[in-house]
């Protein structure tokens, strides 16, 4: 079965069993409002007659509705689950179509000084980052975003094609810690600010001292309060009242500080809870998950420790609530004790956190190249040459492209210092082919599978020149930007030769003689780091330094279709040197008289 045929069997699956939830739901609505009133009026109506069946009617009909509420709850989270795992498939299925925009983009990590990712689409709308990302966690997205930014080292890479490929069929398993986002609101919420409670200073040194006294203090509270009722002077309940309001008051800014770092914290961590709770119930084989399951290995279970965490973040946020907050901590020093409670949390667990947490969301970030591979069964899992310079691909086409749409090619380019020159019109491909190329390289370096039914590249920096703007911010003209970029390429090449360069349209903004010979002198000086790169161009004249440096240049080119007074691009790259004048008929089209 085809993965659209599975996510849309899915989605009629889980739609039927939520709108069976949904109808029980509103079953036990209904019981539970007949329960609550039944008790009264049966205890009314009993009450004349004998007053112990009243009472046990009275009884009877309470518990009755707390066992509708109970049950009414279950089936409400029940119908939830369903409903999100709904909405689940439903976006998978709409993203195998081509529409994945629905998923969170990473925009901020747009970085236009970066070696690629501006150019390479791999952040923002309709990017390599949003087509790939299922992660729910603020530290998973950051993960992600580093994977695709920087590649990792041939071993890494080896270690998460397997996990992934283990990740990949557990379809269940992946979508149920998807669903842990959907049940939790906050459950993205960065946790920095946590974290830095956990590696900062303690607040409350003296705990010991501290229990001691608001236990006193809670204590004479209590009987003050209770002997007031009993009829001694209310001003006796007052000085009390005082007294513990001065002391809390001394402890507020220490309070304020500590919530201040975990306030609203709570359903992150409750879902990152369930998320370690999957992961410590499953069995795994391959290495890598096997090395991250078990950092969570121990006598009490990690998501146990990480779920006490949660109720105790959210017991401190009651304070939130001045109505509640006020009687709790004049009586009972309630802020007091959960600041307490979180820091022998702290204490015992700080030291561990901070390998649970990456470990998880490492977890989260396997889980969407799994599930990537599972939407593209017919993609290729990469094999990252040791021997620079290496990139043969058949099929290979852009990922972000539907499949329907998709345009496929081969190349093959090998040996230090190589470059293919790439030609032809606008319009025709050579941009796309370009980004096509280096988009499944970062892919391939990022440990995912590849759109291509074979490939191999290199284990190298993809450096690329292709979206050049101008800023008026920085005062900067668009080939001022371009000079200052291929100034980066020229650096990094020659400190570091083991690069990929995507050059499009070299030095665009300067006339047609000083373009020429910057480009050819920029190419030589490349080919002389041993740098390899493609280079796209309208210059056919580029083209002739095949003759000159024929060890070191390949053309390639893509061609414009002519029927007629008609044109139309077929997108497929060929051997060679375009040859088509296809100008003077655009122009046409266009309505200039040529």
């Amino acid at each position: 079965m085809l993965p659209h045929e599975i996510y849309e069997k899915r989605v009629n699956e889980f739609r039927s069993l939520s709108d069976k939830f949904q109808k029980r739901e509103n079953h036990f609505s209904i019981a539970r409002l007949i329960s609550f009133f039944s008790g009264f009026l049966l205890f009314a109506l009993l009450f004349s007659f004998s007053t112990l069946a009243a009472a046990i009617a009275l009884v009877a009909g309470f518990a009755l509705f707390i066992t509708m509420v109970l049950l009414h709850g279950k089936t409400q989270k029940l119908k939830e689950y369903y409903s999100n795992l709904t909405t689940i498939n439903a976006l998978e299925a709409e993203c195998i179509e081509g529409s994945y925009h629905n998923f969170k983009n990473g925009s901020e990590y747009l970085d236009r000084d970066h070696p690629n990712s501006y150019d390479l689409d791999l952040f923002g709308h309709a990017s390599l980052f949003q087509y790939i990302n299922r992660t729910g966690s603020k530290l998973a997205s950051d993960m992600l975003a580093q994977w695709l930014k920087n590649p990792s080292d041939q071993d890494e890479i080896l270690l998460r094609q397997k996990a992934s490929e283990e990740l990949r069929p557990l379809i269940d398993w992946r979508q149920k810690m998807i669903t842990l986002y959907y049940e939790n609101e906050n459950a993205s919420t960065n946790p920095a600010s946590l974290l830095s409670w956990i590696t900062s200073k303690k607040h409350f040194p003296n705990r010991r001292s501290i229990k001691i006294i608001t236990f006193c203090l809670s204590t004479i509270g209590i009987a003050t309060t209770i002997m007031v009722i009993c009829g001694l002077p209310a001003e006796i309940l007052a000085l009390v009242i005082t007294v513990n309001f001065i002391y809390y008051f001394i402890h507020n800014k220490k309070i304020s500080e500590l919530h201040l770092q975990v306030t609203r914290s709570s359903e992150m961590l409750k879902a990152y809870a369930g998320i370690i709770s999957l992961i410590e119930k499953d069995d795994f084989n391959s290495r890598k998950l096997t090395d991250l399951q078990n950092t969570f290995t121990g006598e009490i279970p990690v998501s146990a420790k990480i779920k006490r965490l949660s109720k105790l973040v959210n017991r401190l946020d009651t304070r939130l609530n001045v109505l509640v907050s006020i009687p709790l901590n004049i009586l009972f020093f309630w802020d007091i004790h959960c600041c307490l409670a979180l820091e022998k949390w702290n204490e015992e667990h700080a030291s561990k956190i901070t390998d649970w947490f990456p470990a998880m969301a490492e977890f989260e970030v396997l889980s969407s190249f799994a599930n990537m591979s599972f939407n593209n069964p017919e993609w290729a899992m990469p094999i990252v040459a040791s021997e620079y310079f290496v990139l043969k691909a058949e099929n290979m086409g852009h990922p972000l492209i539907p499949a329907q749409r998709r345009i496929s090619n081969d190349i093959n380019l090998s040996g230090k210092g190589r470059t293919a020159l790439i030609t032809g019109s606008n319009m025709s491909g050579k941009s796309t082919f370009l980004r096509t190329c280096g988009v499944n390289t970062i892919l391939a370096l990022a440990g995912g599978k590849v759109c291509a039914s074979s490939f191999t590249v290199s284990h190298v920096l993809v450096f690329s020149s292709m979206r050049i703007s101008d800023s008026l911010e920085d005062n900067t003209s668009s080939f001022y930007a371009e000079l200052k970029r291929l100034a980066a390429i020229i650096n990094e090449s020659e400190k570091n030769p083991e690069v990929f360069l995507l050059l499009d349209e070299i030095l665009r903004g300067t006339n047609s003689n000083d373009r020429y010979t910057g480009s050819v002198a920029l190419i030589k000086q490349l080919i002389g780091y041993g740098a390899a790169s493609m280079v796209a161009t309208h210059d056919l004249k580029l083209a002739d330094l095949s003759k000159e440096l024929p060890e070191k240049i390949d053309n390639y080119h893509f061609d414009v279709k002519i029927d007629g007074e008609e044109l139309f691009f077929d997108y497929k790259l060929t051997p060679g040197i375009c040859t088509s004048l296809n100008a003077s008929i655009l122009m046409k089209k266009m309505g200039i008289k040529v």
